[in-house]
């Protein structure tokens, strides 16, 4: 079966099938942005222009943070010098079409996205079989296909940037390693436009540059100096696109959870020490990266401990594989290379699609070491090991990924409980001063803001959260217009808090931000710089009805009612159960 000529149409067949459960969840978080800045209403052109059109968050100018402050889009205590904006323009043409053709209509972006993994699939199987053969290879694009690391990405329409630099970077690795072969000129002029084109799809890309100066180095056989003419358009290509990249204002700095490899290299790598065995364990044995971030410190400990475990396990299985193959060496260090980009934000499978493409290849291999050119053949101890811990790796993704892809395709789909949430605010703070006196992550009060901006329905005159996070709060009146906040552990408790404001900025106490109608104030602050109490001065009596404030309770949004002056009460943590309904 792996060796028919028609083995393609199967696989984008059963890929396709595995994630059609991505037809029927509609839109989650991100998507809103989308619904939004994609139109002509009032101040969606500003947004799309300050977001990026949905690839950024922040363009490290002050004033226009502060502005996305002042509207509610970002939390008070942004960092306003930060800069979050990822310059992808071909993807973001694809969203474009969407906007154009199909608006609010989730299932035909959906089916678009779908289109788009059909066309990865074909592209990585015969990059797998002109580069392993048609058994080897045929092996190593069943395992794509099925892969449940690719889900989120095909489930999530905001994530189809993946999907099309996937496409444009197998194309390349295909083309350069073909006319490497058959020292073809025009595949060795195609493949770097199609790596131009990768990188100014999505930023991961640059994996596909680590594929090919790991092929050249490891794999093939020619002089030095050939071999390093042949990476060289690729080098330059690098270069000049993060010249251009960073000079034109593109980058992150700022956000605790990206971090820009260019800008900070030395926190980059010491998180990297700590992503990479994550994201490795998750691609070669099946548990979900992303559980790391939302685990228990105690569980993340124990998953960080098991990857520094199977990881290293792994890789002294795979030393009889290296030793004989050089194509196999090839892919790892390509894997590695990808880890780069990978880890320059937080573990999630989502990140893992090229390393997928060398990981994905190295279980092939070793399955056709050991199915077939070891069988029968009596086996040392360190062969049986190196076997058994390839089983594994070989049953995660040819017999529970098919099960799981269906769930992580529509994965996106457990926030339900959040967009639940916040439909439970109405009509009634039509013009006045909506007041969030708690929030269980950013995307609550934003998803409540654009949804009723894109359905029309009636907004406030301001937007205001004072607080976000599953931490208990401790609320003070001190006057009529005054409430001070305890926050218990200070704010950024949590690793995702730290989207707008790297948690090793601090913000010192007497620090101030002024936005219309309010005055903020840190009072107090954690040892490192992170408010643990802040006072929230408005201009106005907080019993007068211009004011609507909520809370986050019991899973969705009350009305709450400030105490009286002088009296004090603690907010429960405004914590959120994902699930499906």
């Amino acid at each position: 079966m792996l060796e028919r000529p028609r083995l393609v149409i199967g696989l984008v067949l059963a890929s396709l099938l595995l994630s059609s459960s991505a037809l029927f969840i509609g839109f989650y978080l991100d998507d809103y942005v989308a619904r939004y800045i994609y139109t002509d209403l009032d101040g969606a052109h500003r947004l799309f222009r300050l977001l990026n059109g949905g690839y950024g968050l922040a363009t490290g100018v002050p004033a226009e943070n502060h502005w996305q402050m002042e509207q509610g889009y970002a939390p008070w205590w942004m960092y306003e010098p930060l800069r979050l904006s990822l310059y992808r323009p071909l993807s973001l043409w694809t969203h474009v079409v969407d906007a154009t053709l199909w608006y609010d209509n989730p299932f035909l972006m959906h089916l678009h996205s779908l289109a788009w993994l059909a066309l990865l699939v074909v592209c990585v199987t015969r990059l797998y079989r002109s580069a392993l053969g048609l058994r080897i290879g045929g092996m190593a694009a069943l395992l794509f296909a099925v892969d449940h690391t690719h889900g989120f990405v095909v489930g999530f329409i905001c994530n189809r940037h993946t999907l099309v630099t996937g496409v444009l970077g197998a194309l390349c690795l295909h083309a350069h390693l073909a006319a490497r072969r058959a020292d073809d000129r025009r595949l060795l002029l195609a493949a770097p436009i199609a790596y131009l084109l990768a990188l100014l799809s999505g930023e991961a890309a640059i994996a596909i540059g680590g594929y090919i100066f790991a092929y050249e180095l490891l794999a093939h056989e020619g002089s030095l100096l050939r071999r390093a003419l042949a990476f060289a358009p690729y080098a330059v290509i690098t270069v000049v696109w993060r010249v251009v990249y960073t000079r034109a204002g593109y980058g992150a700095s700022g956000s605790g959870l990206y971090i820009d490899p260019g800008r900070e290299p030395l926190h980059y790598l010491a998180e990297l020490a700590v992503r990479g065995p994550i994201l490795l364990w998750g691609l070669f044995f099946g548990a979900p990266a992303e559980l790391y971030m939302i685990a228990s410190p105690a569980v993340a400990r124990s998953m960080l401990i098991a990857a520094c475990i199977l990881v290293p396990a792994l890789g002294f299985a795979l030393v009889p594989l290296f030793r004989q193959n050089r194509l196999a060496r090839f892919w790892a260090a390509g894997m590695l290379f990808s880890l780069v980009p990978a880890a320059s934000t937080f573990p999630h499978s989502r990140q893992l699609l090229f390393a997928s493409f060398g990981g994905l290849a190295l279980i092939a291999q070793i399955w056709h070491l050991y199915a077939v050119e070891l069988k029968g053949f009596q086996l040392s101890t360190t062969q049986r090991l190196g076997g058994f811990i390839g089983t594994m790796a070989l049953f995660a993704h040819l017999v529970m990924a098919p099960f799981i892809k269906p769930v992580a395709t529509a994965s996106v789909a457990f926030a339900t409980p959040l967009q639940r949430g916040v439909k439970s605010v109405g009509d009634e703070l039509a013009g006045k001063d909506a007041i969030f006196m708690t929030a269980p992550d950013y995307f609550a009060t934003k998803i409540v803001q654009l949804s009723r901006r894109a359905d029309k329905k009636a907004l406030p005159r301001r937007w205001r959260t004072l607080s976000f996070g599953p931490q208990v709060v401790h609320v003070t009146r001190a006057d009529a217009h005054t409430l001070v906040l305890d926050y218990e552990g200070g704010i950024l408790a949590t690793p995702f808090l730290e989207l707008y404001r790297d948690r090793r900025l601090p913000m010192p106490v007497g620090q101030r931000v002024t936005l219309q109608g309010l005055v903020i104030e840190v009072l107090a602050t954690t040892p490192d710089g992170r408010p643990t109490r802040a006072r929230f001065t408005f201009d106005t009596d907080l019993d007068a009805p211009s004011f609507q404030f909520y809370e986050w309770r019991d899973g969705k949004f009350v009305t709450y009612h400030p105490p009286a002056i002088g009296e004090a009460e603690a907010l429960p943590p405004a914590t959120l159960e994902w699930g499906l309904s």
